[in-house]
């Protein structure tokens, strides 16, 4: 088997990098799905209940376990 010609060299530098960013892509695929999960994962909802409310100090405020509602009483 003699040398390779430039071309070839040029051809298998190319299938390289094909071969390089298809890995890349997949690395970070899989990275982004990885996080996408792990933040739905580690979100703990709120149980409903009366918290502070952060507008006034001097009430509580119910949150029915999805939304803040307009229901509030002083502490």
């Amino acid at each position: 088997m003699g040398a390779m010609s430039p071309w070839h060299w040029m051809l298998v530098c190319a299938v390289l990098a094909v071969i390089l960013a298809i890995i890349i892509g997949l690395i970070l695929l899989i990275v982004r799905m990885v996080k996408s999960g792990s933040t739905a994962a580690t979100a703990h909802p709120v149980p409903p209940g009366w918290y502070p409310d952060t507008a006034d100090a001097r009430l509580i405020r119910w949150h029915d376990g999805h939304h803040w509602t307009d229901h509030v009483q002083n502490r």
